[in-house]
């Protein structure tokens, strides 16, 4: 057999059917490659509201989740899968057949075809309505994913089903960030406030088992930890790996994760973060220093939209330069104008050129951007090429 690559670098998500998933009656979408060699690997999803764009995205991130829950040898395989059955927190069992479950149905199925290293592999995920999550995924893609040792976020099964679950209810703003691919999902927002020093490394606390810790100790560490974003965490390490003053944040690439994300303030704020302000609580205020001149004000004096697309892009950078995988994003255009709508299509796509994107949005400017058999177009079948798939009338 030929050597594969590690999922998260040269995977790609080739087709998702979903059946009475939330609204959906039943949908299947095929994502073909590009045509030509170069060319960027994006679809764009638009309709009207309530077609299901957003369920169609959800049901992505349910297949990523099932590739990121640990494997045993003891577990069944049968016909090539191996199944797997998860019995979940009773707080997960509550939500599944009000939010998940189309109503009057027994179960859900999400069934993903995947492209690994020029191979085809099958992930199926099954929502009983009595809360149970089933998982069958082809067994050689189980033997890739259990072979690798880098899958640190494996280790704690239901961290990231948590963080999906939290920010559907409104309370996680971050994107979910797995091995294999990126959800920004539309509740998202650059949050307001200053990270503490400490934040550096606590956070590696959320990816360890924590068996045995009292469950209001484990809320108490999440609610402390969601009150700022990923995004400014990582800037600061990266700040503090370039002054070089902690031995537990040594890395590479310091310099040069520094000149992206300044090239990208430079770009939509025209500034850079080049000082840090310390605060009298233990925290920091992060610096912007006006290219043309003038007093430097803090990186909370953004526009709502500056933030956000800066945040996006570096985090996709960020996390994916070394690793490429999977984007998908909810209302690219939130909090844009609609000059940087366009605008965000092109740079995503040139800055980490590699990865597979797939979008949803409301925005004419963005489904616009991309070529005809790039578009899906749900709720009028004969109005999507025979190329990307169909969708039919009663998608919701």
């Amino acid at each position: 057999m030929a050597e594969r690559r590690s999922i998260g670098n040269g995977v790609r998500l080739k087709r998702v059917e979903i059946t009475d998933f939330k609204g959906i009656d039943h949908v299947q979408l095929d994502f073909l490659p590009p045509r030509m060699n170069g060319d960027p690997d994006i679809h764009v999803m638009g309709s009207r509201n309530g077609l299901g764009k957003t369920s169609i995205l959800e049901a992505c991130v349910f297949l990523f989740l099932s590739l990121n829950i640990p494997i045993t040898k003891k577990s069944n395989t049968e016909n090539g899968f191996v199944k797997i059955t998860i019995n979940p927190p009773e707080s997960f069992i509550r939500l599944v057949p009000d939010l998940f479950v189309r109503s009057g149905r027994k179960g859900a199925a999400i069934d993903g075809i995947f492209d690994f290293y020029k191979d085809e592999f099958s992930v199926r995920v099954r929502l009983s309505r009595t809360g149970r999550v089933s998982i069958e995924i082809q067994k050689e893609l189980h033997d890739s994913l259990t072979e690798k040792k880098h899958r640190s976020d494996i280790e704690q099964p239901f961290e990231r089903w948590k963080q999906f679950f939290t920010l559907l209810s409104g309370y996680d703003m971050d994107p979910i960030i797995m091995n294999s691919c990126l959800y920004f999902h539309s509740y998202r927002k650059i949050q307001e406030g200053n990270p503490e020093f400490g934040m550096m490394v606590e956070p590696k606390l959320l990816s360890r088992p924590m068996g045995g810790v009292p469950s209001h100790e484990i809320n108490m560490v999440f609610e402390r930890f969601s009150i700022v974003s990923r995004f400014k965490i990582e800037i600061l390490r990266a700040m503090m790996r370039k002054a070089n003053l902690f031995e537990q944040l040594a890395g590479d690439n310091t310099d040069e994760t520094l000149e992206k994300l300044n090239g990208l303030i430079e770009r939509y704020a025209a500034g850079r973060i080049e000082k840090l302000r310390p605060l009298s609580d233990n925290r920091v205020d992060f610096r912007i220093t006006p290219i043309k001149g003038g007093a430097s004000f803090a990186f909370d004096g953004l526009s709502s939209g500056q933030k956000e697309i800066v945040a996006t892009l570096f985090l996709i950078w960020h996390y994916t330069r070394n690793r490429p995988g999977i984007i998908l994003i909810d209302e690219p255009e939130l909090h844009l104008n609609s000059e940087w709508h366009r605008d965000f299509v092109r740079h995503v796509t040139q800055l980490v050129p590699q990865n597979q994107y797939i979008l949803a949005t409301h925005s004419e400017d963005i489904f616009k951007s991309v070529d005809r058999d790039r578009r899906i177009f749900l709720g009028i079948a004969e109005a999507v090429p025979p190329s990307v798939g169909t969708a039919g009338e009663n998608v919701r």
